[in-house]
């Protein structure tokens, strides 16, 4: 039996956040864990909530959002990090602030469910280890 891939989302758009929910709604196989518009306790969230998954969006010039992903990535089981930005100038930074994923807010939404899909079979992987998945780093 597949095992449900737990999402959390932080975006301060309402519109956006408004747009996944609806999407990941009609996903089999996907669960929003938690939803945040903040991230003032996105840390504390995310430990309490156990996503396999945080799509995030990246604000420019936001220093506490590469330190929080910095703390997320050193927790005991970290989420796969799916970063939605408006800048495709962005990528390097969020990569290397501890990404595994980027992608610009604006692209088909089918996107980012291939994106949760490649992390939903490396997760299934990993139960049944009986195959090895491979992720790219990211999806332009």
């Amino acid at each position: 039996m597949t095992q449900k891939l737990r999402i959390f989302l932080a975006c301060a758009d309402k519109r956006l956040k408004l747009a996944l929910l609806m999407l990941l709604d009609h996903q089999p196989g996907m669960d929003v864990a938690g939803i945040s518009d903040q991230l003032l306790n996105l840390e504390a969230q995310i430990n309490a909530s156990h996503p396999d998954v945080l799509v995030i969006e990246w604000q420019e010039n936001l220093k506490t959002i590469k330190d929080q992903l910095t703390n997320i990535r050193g927790f005991a089981n970290p989420p796969q990090i799916v970063c939605m930005t408006n800048n495709p100038r962005d990528k390097e930074e969020i990569l290397t602030a501890g990404a595994d994923y980027f992608i610009i807010k604006n692209v088909p939404p089918d996107e980012l469910i291939t994106i949760l899909k490649k992390i939903q079979s490396k997760k299934q992987g990993k139960l049944d280890q009986n195959q090895n998945y491979s992720l790219e780093t990211s999806i332009d």
